[in-house]
């Protein structure tokens, strides 16, 4: 099977599809990129909202997870874009909350559910680099 690297790119406020390694699902991908995403001739995942007059903007396919990296932060085992706060698990079981309404981007590492550190990585490029093949 073809093997195909996507970008995952955040739109915070809860916009986002949930991914995970090994996941196999019906994803949505934009048919025309927007702008704002330097995807390099990549696909991208769909992003904003899945009301009936956005369906034109999107492609479903089913694809199974291999890999997700981010180059700053390192290997991802999974992003749940739920809440006020995106759930970024690591692929060595670091859990990081990233802040998605007030101030979009801020890190937080997670220890025994409480706070343990704000990262000082500053990420100024949220693409998130997705290995996928069909399923």
């Amino acid at each position: 099977m073809s093997v195909e690297t996507v970008i995952w790119f955040p739109f915070w406020y809860e916009m986002d599809q949930s991914i995970s390694a090994g996941q196999v699902s019906d994803f949505d991908f934009f048919k025309e990129p927007p702008h704002y995403i330097l995807h390099e001739g990549r696909r991208v995942f769909y992003h904003g909202d899945w009301r009936k007059q956005s369906k034109p903007l999107y492609e479903t396919e089913v694809k199974r997870i291999l890999n997700i990296r981010h180059p700053k932060l390192g290997s991802i085992q999974s992003i749940d874009p739920k809440g006020l706060e995106y759930t970024f698990t690591m692929s060595d079981d670091r859990i990081l909350k990233v802040e998605a309404e007030e101030t979009p981007g801020v890190i937080y590492e997670i220890e025994d559910g409480r706070v343990f550190a704000k990262l000082e990585k500053q990420i100024d490029d949220w693409r998130v680099f997705v290995e996928l093949e069909s399923a």
